[in-house]
């Protein structure tokens, strides 16, 4: 069991940072500037926990969520998920972990359910997002099966 907690945490921190680096990467090319996720849990912070203005804190909470929560979940849930490949059951982890986020965080942010109240890019964008964050977190809990 806690080599598969393990893998979990290790496929969730570099599942998190990938989506990280992309996220940096459309930012920094002009993108969808209007839309940044890591506000968004800014914003769901200081509605949640009262907390001030961080985006060092969003950030924190992005790394701690994806690798402790999801890192974890994953590997707790791997087992029961559909599909024959560490990569499959990642995708339809990444899947369940975006209506997730699109039932909590964009209302807690005051974006509305699906985060709609920003328009119909936003969760096809985090759709697409939590799909290649699914497909990460798969392949390399599955890559780490030989190493951990």
């Amino acid at each position: 069991m806690s080599n598969r907690l393990l893998r979990g945490l290790m496929a969730g921190f570099t599942a998190t940072l990938v989506i990280s680096l992309i996220l940096i990467l459309r930012l920094a090319a002009g993108i969808m500037p209007w839309y940044n996720p890591i506000e968004v849990m800014n914003l769901a912070a200081q509605d949640l926990l009262g907390s001030p203005d961080s985006r060092m804190l969003a950030w924190g909470i992005h790394f701690a969520v994806g690798t402790l929560i999801w890192g974890l979940l994953f590997a707790l849930l791997v087992p029961y998920l559909p599909g024959r490949t560490p990569t499959r059951r990642g995708l339809e982890f990444g899947v369940g972990s975006w209506l997730v986020v699109m039932v909590t965080v964009f209302p807690l942010a005051g974006s509305g359910f699906f985060g709609l109240g920003l328009g119909l890019v936003a969760p096809l964008f985090m759709l697409i997002a939590h799909l290649v964050f699914g497909a990460v977190i798969g392949s390399v809990y599955g890559w780490g099966r030989g190493v951990v």
